[in-house]
Formats: structure tokens, C-alpha cells, sequence
């Protein structure tokens, strides 16, 4: 195992007490349902699960699709548990999943499972209470890639054709949180311990100064996928953000020049730093949340979210 996967299986490890360990989620009082590891693959059973979290007995409940981070090369569902039942709380079902890491599994393997997974759920919303007509889709970090990924793929039949997938579900918003949305960027911006050109070659298989030739390069570039129907969307970033800084540099003008609705919400102290808001304390991290919740709720409401 290579330096720069133990460094995000480490952060895994440092930050799941802060994750999922505060005072604020344990949610004393609320009952959950919670149904784990549900293949939605069997090609890969052991990779492709799936978590869907709600309010015991509530039916016909908003979707959020979600993708958990951990630098593509690390994270789990299981890391984003206490984010999922917050998001119940607000009144959602939480679709938490899981999709191959590299550098076992490599572009575009994990687009096509996560395909499979928005496939799995547009067959199956109806046995879990689930109302897919009202669906966001999200992420932190390396998820944040997958849902942007995601929600230009519903508007790309071209794209869903070269890599023999289907994008059947709609969404109706996004929520990005500290995404990476430039791969190439990533790989050749100045980064701790040159992680970026380590986790570009372990996910894609290529270099970065081999890129004009790499056969998914389209999958590299997010902002270069967007168009008119990308879903309204909230982007939150760290302006000091030590993982993937200036990524939302690229993705910002690519939906103002579509004319895609979005809310940003940003950090700008070094303390605030990558998925800040995932930590739950601080001022940044709270104010994120009440953004994120008022979003949520807006969209949950039929209501403008942007």
C-alpha cells in the first residue's frame, strides 16, 4: 500500500469521531431505519452497496443520492452515517453509497458502477418509500466528482452510450462539497506531498502530461460536461483548502456560462479547511450546515433552492 492511500485511509481514521461522534448527532429521541449494504451490483458485490437511511416509518420521502469522499483512493458509507441521518432529520432518504477506489479500480469503472446504482434505485424507489421525482444528488470531496459527474451525465446520451450505461433519473438538485471537478488541475497544482499526480495516475491509470491522449479525458474535466440542464446546486469550498484548492475556480464559470442556478457558500480561515462542514464545530462548519439545511428544505418544499 502506497504513502498517499495510507494518508486517506489515515484521514478516515483521524476524523471518524468528529464526524459521527458529536453531541449534535446523536439525534437522542429519533428513530431511524436504516437498511445496510444492499448490492445493487452483482457484477462487483462486495464493492457496489448501499445504505438507505430515513425516518422509521415515513413513505413517499425526497431522495438524496449520496457519495462519500476519501481522495478517491479511501472512504466509506459507513464514514457518512451520522451526514445521512441528518439529513433524515430534514425530512429526506438517504441513498448512501459505496463505489470502487482506486487504485484497484480505475476510470471508468466507478462512473459505470455508480450508473448501476442510480439504475438500481430508479427499479426499486417504489418497494423503499422512496419519491425519485424529487431527487438531489451529493457529495464531499471525491463525491462531490462522482454526483457532479452524475448530473451531467443525465443530460449527455452520448457520453451514457460510450461508456454503454443509463442515466434513467433526473435530479433536481446537486449539493458539491469540496469537490474535485478538474482531475488534470488536481494532478498538476502545487499539493501536500504531490498527492494530486499520485491520485490522478492511480485513478485513471494515466499521466498528467499524457492526457491529451488518454481515452476518458472527458471525464477528467467536469466544468467541460456542464450544461443548461446541470440541476440548480450548492457549492461549498475552503479558499485554504490544503486537498483541492481552486477547484471550484473551474466549476463557478462553467454554470454561470450555462445559466445554472447555484448558491455557493464558502470558508476562508486555514482551520476551516477540506469538507470543513462535515466536522460540525466552528462557526464556518455551522453556518455551512444552516445553509445546506435551508437548501435542502427549500427543494424539499417545491420551493426555488437557489
Amino acid at each position: 500500500m502506497s504513502f498517499h492511500n495510507l494518508f486517506f485511509k489515515g484521514i478516515d481514521f483521524c476524523y471518524e469521531g468528529r464526524q459521527n461522534r458529536r453531541r449534535c448527532t446523536k439525534f437522542t429521541g429519533v428513530q431511524f431505519s436504516v437498511i445496510s449494504d444492499i448490492v445493487y451490483d452483482s457484477s462487483a458485490p462486495s464493492v457496489c452497496r448501499l445504505d438507505i437511511c430515513k425516518l422509521r416509518g415515513a413513505e413517499g420521502l425526497p431522495v438524496i443520492f449520496y457519495l462519500h469522499g476519501g481522495g478517491f483512493e479511501a472512504g466509506d458509507k459507513h464514514h457518512r452515517r451520522a451526514l445521512a441521518r441528518w439529513f433524515a432529520t430534514l425530512g429526506y432518504a438517504v441513498v448512501n453509497v459505496n463505489y470502487g477506489l482506486a487504485p484497484g479500480c480505475r476510470f471508468p469503472a466507478q462512473h459505470r458502477q455508480i450508473a448501476s446504482a442510480l439504475c438500481w434505485l430508479h427499479q426499486n424507489a417504489a418497494n423503499y418509500g422512496l419519491d425519485i421525482s424529487r431527487i438531489v444528488v451529493a457529495g464531499d470531496s471525491a463525491g462531490a466528482y462522482y454526483a457532479s459527474f452524475l448530473a451531467c451525465l443525465a443530460a449527455q446520451p452520448e457520453l451514457c452510450q460510450k461508456l454503454g450505461v443509463r442515466a434513467p433519473v433526473k435530479f433536481g438538485a446537486a449539493l458539491l462539497n469540496c469537490g474535485v471537478y478538474d482531475m488534470h488541475l488536481l494532478a498538476t497544482q502545487k499539493m501536500l506531498f504531490n498527492l494530486g499526480k499520485y491520485v490522478f495516475c492511480d485513478t485513471t491509470g494515466a499521466s498528467p502530461a499524457g492526457i491529451a491522449k488518454y481515452e476518458w479525458r472527458e471525464l477528467c474535466d467536469i466544468p467541460s460536461l456542464v450544461t443548461p440542464d446541470f440541476p440548480p446546486c450548492m457549492v461549498i469550498y475552503s479558499c485554504k483548502d490544503i486537498l483541492c484548492k481552486n477547484q471550484h475556480t473551474k466549476l463557478l464559470p462553467a454554470l454561470r456560462a450555462n445559466g445554472v442556478p447555484f448558491r455557493e457558500f464558502s470558508s476562508v480561515k486555514l482551520r476551516d479547511n477540506h469538507c470543513f462542514s462535515l466536522m460540525w464545530m466552528g462557526r464556518a462548519a455551522k453556518l455551512a450546515n444552516a445553509a445546506i439545511a435551508d437548501f435542502l428544505t427549500k427543494f424539499k418544499n417545491g420551493e426555488q433552492p437557489v
